[in-house]
């Protein structure tokens, strides 16, 4: 029994640790709310050019980069008027199509996002954050489809007054 507990113990930390393979690699930078991992430079060169409509080089202009993710942050807090203090969140830049082919999901006992780089957009990473902003947002859970909801009004709302 006691060696069962172990284990169990030991995946539990291995499913939740937020860095997983990319502590390997040592690639991640910080944003005002975020923790971003990834595996190659390149796949953040595509991703903040989906993000943001115009070509980036991610090692030339950091700054920039990071101010498309913490600017997506705070217009997602405008639209839901929710405004989490420490709001921290790690985000896993990752190839191909993820978990159950998704394009993104929001982990919540990990409070992280895994996007694809193929299928990114500044919408369906502003849908994963709003995931994030209601959970930390509110000290008891709220039911999934309330969730749902709220995070479809941000897809519809994301841009709507640009």
């Amino acid at each position: 029994m006691r060696r069962l507990c172990g284990y169990t113990l030991a995946f539990a930390f291995l499913l939740y640790c937020p860095v997983r393979a990319w502590a390997q690699s040592g690639k991640s930078f910080l944003t005002q709310y975020a923790t971003v991992y990834y595996s190659e430079d390149r796949d953040l060169d595509d991703f903040f050019w989906k993000l943001g409509g115009q070509k980036l080089e991610f090692t030339q202009d950091k700054e920039l980069a990071k101010n498309r993710i913490d600017r997506l942050v705070n217009r997602v807090n405008l639209i839901l008027d929710m405004w989490p203090k420490d709001f921290k969140i790690f985000i896993y830049v990752e190839r191909g199509a993820l978990q159950a082919n998704k394009v993104a999901y929001y982990d919540e006992g990990a409070k992280a996002i895994h996007i694809s780089v193929d299928y990114a957009s500044d919408g369906v990473l502003a849908h994963e954050i709003a995931h994030a902003i209601i959970n930390k947002y509110f000290s008891s859970p709220i039911p999934t489809k309330t969730k749902e909801i709220l995070c479809q009004y941000v897809d519809e709302h994301l841009w709507r007054d640009y």
